[in-house]
């Protein structure tokens, strides 16, 4: 099968899953983070697709719902929401808003040093201390990309060096586990 076949069966699928997700949403609403979920995994493929400003369009809602959901429940784990906006900003990105895409990817990196500053108590090898330091170095490395395209080279050195050593971090802690 062609590539762009099988990029436009992956884009069908994840509205197929969209539509259902808002369906169940509209009926229960305890179901919306799975729909934006949905929404996320959809603003991948269509980027993937070559459909930018779409897949922008569903990023942005996305964002929105996890948004609403941390503002009801302060209390609740915010990852989510760190995820969709470094998605956001690579979205961001793509159609050439370069400070928007900055201030996100900011947001990003600063939702997930705080996770990963609330679990040092953790102890080594915890699986929640490795998903933190690999969500933050994932964040890092978006934020080094906004910064190339924004043409500030030396923030964005500093950032993928941050990023890389964070991952030496997570094969540490892996490796210790096991």
């Amino acid at each position: 099968m062609r590539p762009e076949i099988l990029k436009e069966n992956s884009v069908s699928a994840s509205e197929e899953a969209v539509a259902e997700c808002r369906r169940l949403a509209a009926v229960d609403p305890s179901t919306e983070p799975n729909l934006a979920l949905a929404l996320t995994r959809l603003s991948n493929r269509l980027s993937a697709a070559l459909s930018p400003r779409k897949a922008l369009v569903v990023a942005e809602e996305a964002v929105r719902i996890y948004q609403r959901l941390a503002d009801m429940h302060p209390d609740l784990d915010d990852s989510a929401l760190a995820r969709a906006l470094n998605v956001l900003a690579l979205r961001l990105v793509e159609v050439g808003r370069r400070d928007k895409a900055l201030f996100e990817s900011q947001r990003s990196v600063s939702m997930r040093r705080m996770r990963v500053d609330a679990l040092g108590d953790a102890p080594e090898g915890d699986q929640g201390q490795v998903d933190a330091h690999t969500d933050l170095a994932d964040s890092l490395e978006t934020l080094a990309h906004c910064w190339r395209e924004y043409g500030n080279e030396q923030d964005a050195r500093h950032a993928a060096r941050e990023a890389d050593g964070l991952r030496a971090r997570v094969r540490e802690l892996r490796s210790d586990h096991f």
